[in-house]
């Protein structure tokens, strides 16, 4: 029973990290860009970005730390060196990390550098200046990267769980 734990925890981080990127990105921002009284939904704007940006980087933290229990476990039930490059498991894996490292940066440049650079600049420019456009362009494209990315990675976390595919030699 305690072998399921972790798994669990690491399923439930990445529902709660997956699910809000899809209601950002299809439901709310577009939704908020509906707000005729631009100090309005500049403020509506903030308090989704800010309480999404603690919930997100929260479940990031309890996805990587339960990843690696959950990679031990996976050790520890088989005979096999999942290490070892002649089987599918590492590949399948390596591909997994990458695609994951690439969510973190995409997620991080969208946190800490495109986000807060686009509201500050609706608030100093409107949001009809051409610079603030073209953030706002990126910002869906690095939003949108990060989501394809995030439903890869559980596209291939699954192909992982199938031992049956993942632990045959390559």
């Amino acid at each position: 029973m305690s072998e399921s734990i972790t798994p669990w925890i690491h399923i439930v981080a990445v529902t709660v990290w997956l699910g809000p990127q899809f209601f950002l990105f299809i439901a709310a921002v577009p939704a908020v860009r509906l707000i005729e009284d631009e100090a309005v939904r500049l403020r509506v704007m903030r308090v989704i970005v800010n309480r999404f940006s603690w919930l997100a980087w929260a479940a990031m933290a309890v996805i990587v730390l339960s990843g690696i229990s959950n990679l031990f476990q996976v050790a520890d039930d088989t005979t096999l060196d999942l290490g070892s490059t002649d089987f599918r498991y590492f590949h399948i894996f390596t591909t997994k990390m990458t695609l994951v490292g690439l969510i973190v940066l995409l997620t991080a440049l969208h946190t800490f550098v495109i986000g807060p650079r686009q509201l500050r600049l609706q608030e100093e420019m409107g949001s009809d200046s051409a610079e603030v456009a073209r953030l706002r362009r990126l910002s869906i494209i690095i939003s949108g990267l990060a989501l394809l990315a995030s439903v890869a990675v559980v596209y291939v976390a699954a192909l992982l769980a199938n031992h049956e595919f993942s632990f045959k030699p390559t």
